[in-house]
Order: structure tokens, then C-alpha cells, then sequence
């Protein structure tokens, strides 16, 4: 019994280690995210890849609990303003934009319509009921790049008539019968389906094609798309879950020792060295699976997290490259407890703030915006920054920032308003807020019959140094004994020894003057000093303090803005008495 204690205790030990280690790659890799941006908001790696790795960017940042952060909001923007691309580039673009809660119609409306209908298979074409997709519209059918338009449908709620009996015949029709079976390929499929001339170089297994096939199975099994058809000589949905058996089994074996995944060569069929890219894309298929209490998944996906851990660069990336990094933030459990935690509500959690250096009690997250010249107004970066003060009431209407006669309706997309301010469907932004900082935030305008346009804007708060209407002044009360205190012998101005002494008027209690003209307290009556070589010179026609209450704790006392007129009036007067002695 001892030692079975025993054992449970280091197996708990090396658990919170690993999971530790987690936490701190997903921090680091998090804070690497929001130094890199770009000032556009998108991410920049592999040319070519800006979308894919703005995508897994986004991702990563829902994942680590950074939706209100200023970066997420222009990330999410550039995502959902970016141009078409590849089929790759353009599901991507979708599957990330439903994630978020954006509506991604549009890109999957382009997406259904690239679908090859028909495939050229040996030496006859395949017809009806099928739908496949290749990079480009027109383009032979892949695997990876069919998985990925299936699931850009899926997760954009897009349909077209008899859509899921074109998923469930192609699948029993096409993707089916080029699963390989052949060791070491066996239960893999390769990057391309099979069609006629079709080069040897495509024909091998593929991690990458494997594990989004598995990924889009799972998901459109689990939202019950699949029909109980029979096709081809097979029948779904059992079909379908065999060969997902035996792609599950073979993505699990790509395994190294060290627990990375990774591909095989195309011409040994032997496996290669683990690679973070590989091994990231394994992990979002298996969690799936592991999420159900699959233990052959779960102990991959646990050694495949560590593995990625400890191959964290020290700058927080891994190997420099943003599509990698965000695509294996991705790949990381979903962050909790202390992890998201954000103390000043800039969106930049905590432990993010530490990597970066940043006060996680200021809201400071505005300082680590990348403010280079790639940034369109409106679309990827603030249409609009307004200013507001603590404790005063604030509004202003988005109206003035779309310009055109709409109408609109508004609603709140992303990031974070200032606490206190609220925005109605108007387009009203209304309220008082209570904390000072800069706030980013995306919101979407709606016209009717135009479609959703997502704009930028930030409300900066500062803090409220007005006491009352008056429009009096805070100033420290050490301020009013320097500038007061040594103003009698700045307007005598000469070398000569001085007595000073109060003529005339009222000395307030607490208020006292020295022979050497030094004055402490709050003065509020006129002052004479004497010169004993010269006469008696009148240095201050009149001064006004304000009361002297305490503002807070740090002693600061109000003066009224024409009461700082008089004092400064009062010593420009003196400057020229000095100056027209000098000159005399």
C-alpha cells in the first residue's frame, strides 16, 4: 500500500511539473505573439502563410485567454478584412472567424461555390453526389485541402441542398478508398486522392493530410452530419468510424520516442525527427479524441505537449516563425485559474505582463501595439481615439465614425470598453467610467442589406483632476511653500541683507514669515518687506489661495485657475523690478 502511495505521489509530481512547464511555454510563447505583431495586426512568417498564421495567432490568444486584449481585436480585424486565397488560406480564415463568433458566411458561401463536383478517376469521371476540393478553384482534389472546405462549411453553419448527402457519398466514395493500406502507410492517407496521372510523389501517407482528414471526421461525426447510407459497397456511418479507428492508431505511431510526432520520408517510409508543426497538427486531432476519455490519445497528446515545451525557443518562439508558434500555442490545453487571470482588465494576462515587463496593475497593454506603417484606419487599426476622464460623464456616437446616412446598428465584437461605458444598438457610447487606461475594442456595424463591416476604436481615460465646476487646480501643498516661500527676496533681487515684515493686512494662523523673507503656509493677505539699505519695497500686490482641504491622502490642495493668474502675474512684476535694477 506504501508504495502504491508512493507511486501515485511521483506520477502527480511529474504531472504538475509537466503541466508547469505548459503553463510557462504557453505564457512565453503568448508574450512572443504580441511583440511580433505587425502594425496591421496580422502575422508575417512563411510568405504566403500571413492568413494560416494570423488564424493560429487568434486561436492561441482565445486559448490563452486574451480575447480583450488590443492585439486579439486587430488580429481578429486584419482576419476578417484579409483577401481570398488558397482554399487552405480561405478555411482557415473561416474556421477561426466561427471560433471567435464572427460571422464567417461570406468566406464560406466562396468556399461551397470552389467545390469540384466530379473527379477524373481511372480513366473515367466520377460524377454526382460528390464534392471535393483542391487549392484553387478548378484544381485537383486533396485530402487536406477537402477536409479543411468540409469543415470551413461546417463551422460557418453554410448549406446547400443535398449537402449532407454529397459529405456522406464522397467520403464513402472517394476519401475511403484512398485510405492506405500497406505498411508502413496503413490507416494514413496521401496528400492528393487518387486520379488519373496522378505522380508517384503524392501517393505516400501524409501526417498532415492524415490528421486533418481524422480532425474533420471526428468533428462532422460528433455534429451528426454523416448519413446511415450505403454507397461504393459501404455503409455509413460504420465505415466511416472504422477508418477513423485505423487513421487514429497510425497518427498516434508517427510518435518518437522524445514523444514528438512526425512525418515519414516519402521515399524509406522511415520516420523522421520529431518536428513542432507536425506535432502540433497530431495534437488537435487527438485531443479530440482524448477529450472523450481515449487513453491511447490522451497519453500521446500529454507526451506531445511536453515535448513541445521543452523545444521553446528562449525568446518564446518556436524556431522564429509565427505560423509554428501560434500553431502549437493552439495545440496547448486552454488556459485557467491564475493563467487568465488579468488584474487591470488591459486584456494582457497576467502572466504575460511578467514575460513582457508590463504593470499587471496599469492597464498599459496599448504601449505593446506595434505602430509601424502597415495599418489601414478602420479596418486594421483605430478608426477613431476619444478621450475621457474618471468620474465624468462620457459619450460619443459611432455614427460620426461610419460618416454615411446608414442606418446602422452596433454591436460590440471584441476587446474591452472602458468600465462604466456602455454601447447601445444606436451607436451610442454612454456612461462613466471608473478606471483609468487606454481601451481598444472592435465593434461591428450592421446595415441592412449591405452585410457587417468591423471597425477598430479606442477611448483613452485619465485620471480626473477636477474638484468641481470651478475649474480649480489640484497642486501638491509642498508646491505652494516652494513657489510662495521665496518670492519675497526673488522680487528685492539684490545682494543686500533684507528684514521683512508684514505691514499690513492679516497673517493667517499658521502662517509665518522670516526676517529672511522665507513665507510657509498659505498666504491670503498683501506683504511689505523692508530693505534695510533701500526703504521699504511693496513685493506682492495681492495673492488668493484657495481653501486648503485635503484631496486624498496626499495632502494636494485646489487652486483656483485666476488665483494662479494673480501669483504668476505677481512674480512676472517682480522679474521686472530686478531686471530694472540690474539695468540701473
Amino acid at each position: 500500500m506504501i508504495r502504491s502511495n508512493a507511486l501515485l505521489f511521483a506520477c502527480l509530481l511529474i504531472a504538475t511539473g509537466v503541466q508547469a512547464d505548459v503553463d510557462d511555454a504557453r505564457a512565453k510563447g503568448l508574450a512572443w505573439l504580441v511583440q511580433t505583431q505587425r502594425g496591421d495586426g496580422s502575422y508575417a512568417g512563411t510568405k504566403g502563410l500571413e492568413v494560416q498564421a494570423t488564424a493560429a495567432a487568434v486561436e492561441a490568444m482565445i486559448n490563452g485567454g486574451m480575447t480583450k486584449a488590443p492585439h486579439y481585436a486587430r488580429a481578429l480585424s486584419w482576419l476578417g478584412n484579409a483577401p481570398p486565397g488558397s482554399l487552405d488560406a480561405q478555411a482557415w480564415q473561416s474556421l477561426t472567424l466561427a471560433l471567435a463568433g464572427r460571422d464567417a458566411a461570406l468566406i464560406g458561401a466562396v468556399i461551397r461555390d470552389a467545390r469540384n463536383s466530379n473527379v477524373a478517376q481511372s480513366g473515367g469521371i466520377t460524377a454526382g453526389n460528390i464534392a471535393t476540393w483542391g487549392s484553387y478553384p478548378g484544381y485537383g482534389a486533396s485530402v487536406a485541402d477537402t477536409a479543411m472546405g468540409y469543415g470551413a462549411l461546417r463551422s460557418a453553419g453554410v448549406a446547400y441542398t443535398n449537402d449532407t448527402t454529397d459529405l456522406s457519398v464522397t467520403v464513402l466514395c472517394t476519401i475511403l478508398p484512398a485510405q492506405l493500406t500497406s505498411s508502413p502507410w496503413s490507416g494514413a492517407w496521401p496528400q492528393a486522392l487518387p486520379q488519373s496521372a496522378q505522380p508517384s510523389s503524392v501517393t505516400p501517407g501524409s501526417l498532415a493530410a492524415t490528421a486533418a482528414m481524422l480532425y474533420e471526421f471526428k468533428k462532422q461525426r460528433q455534429a451528426g452530419r454523416f448519413l446511415s447510407i450505403s454507397a461504393c459497397s459501404k455503409t455509413s456511418p460504420s465505415a466511416i468510424d472504422t477508418a477513423m479507428t485505423s487513421a487514429k492508431a497510425w497518427l498516434i505511431a508517427q510518435a518518437n520516442a522524445d514523444g514528438g510526432l512526425a512525418e515519414r520520408n516519402p521515399q524509406t517510409g522511415a520516420l523522421e525527427a520529431s518536428n513542432p508543426s507536425a506535432t502540433a497538427l497530431a495534437v488537435r486531432t487527438l485531443a479530440l479524441f482524448s477529450a472523450e476519455g481515449d487513453s491511447a490519445a490522451t497519453t500521446a497528446v500529454n507526451n506531445a505537449r511536453a515535448w513541445l515545451a521543452d523545444q521553446q525557443a528562449t525568446n518564446g518562439s518556436w524556431g522564429g516563425d509565427p505560423f509554428v508558434t501560434a500553431r502549437v500555442l493552439a495545440a496547448l490545453p486552454v488556459a485557467t485559474g491564475t493563467q487568465v487571470a488579468d488584474n487591470d482588465g488591459d486584456g494582457l494576462t497576467d502572466v504575460v505582463e511578467v514575460i513582457l515587463g508590463t504593470q499587471s496593475a496599469i492597464a498599459d497593454a496599448q504601449d505593446q501595439i506595434n505602430h509601424d506603417g502597415n495599418s489601414v484606419p478602420g479596418l486594421t487599426a483605430t478608426s477613431f481615439i476619444t478621450n475621457g476622464f474618471v468620474n465624468q460623464t462620457f459619450s460619443f456616437n459611432l455614427n460620426f465614425v461610419v460618416g454615411d446616412s446608414g442606418p446602422y446598428t452596433y454591436t460590440l465584437a471584441g476587446g474591452m470598453l472602458p468600465p462604466g461605458i456602455t454601447l447601445a444598438g444606436d451607436g451610442s457610447l454612454s456612461g462613466t467610467p471608473t478606471t483609468v487606461g487606454s481601451y481598444a475594442f472592435d465593434y461591428q456595424a450592421t446595415e441592412a442589406g449591405s452585410g457587417d463591416t468591423l471597425i477598430i476604436g479606442r477611448i483613452d481615460i485619465a485620471a480626473d483632476y477636477q474638484d468641481d465646476e470651478d475649474g480649480d487646480v489640484v497642486l501638491p501643498s509642498g508646491a505652494l511653500v516652494a513657489l510662495l516661500g521665496p518670492i519675497l527676496n526673488y522680487v528685492i533681487g539684490d545682494d543686500e541683507p533684507n528684514t521683512d515684515t508684514l505691514s499690513s493686512g492679516a497673517q493667517p494662523p499658521g502662517i509665518t514669515l522670516a526676517g529672511a523673507g522665507a513665507l510657509s503656509g498659505a498666504p491670503t493677505a498683501v506683504g511689505t518687506a523692508t530693505d534695510a539699505g533701500s526703504g521699504e519695497t511693496p513685493v506682492i500686490d495681492q495673492i488668493y489661495i484657495a481653501a486648503a482641504y485635503q484631496d486624498g491622502e496626499d495632502g494636494d490642495v485646489p487652486l483656483s485657475a485666476w488665483a494662479l493668474v494673480l501669483l504668476g502675474g505677481a512674480l512676472l512684476k517682480a522679474m521686472r523690478r530686478r531686471v530694472s535694477r540690474a539695468t540701473t
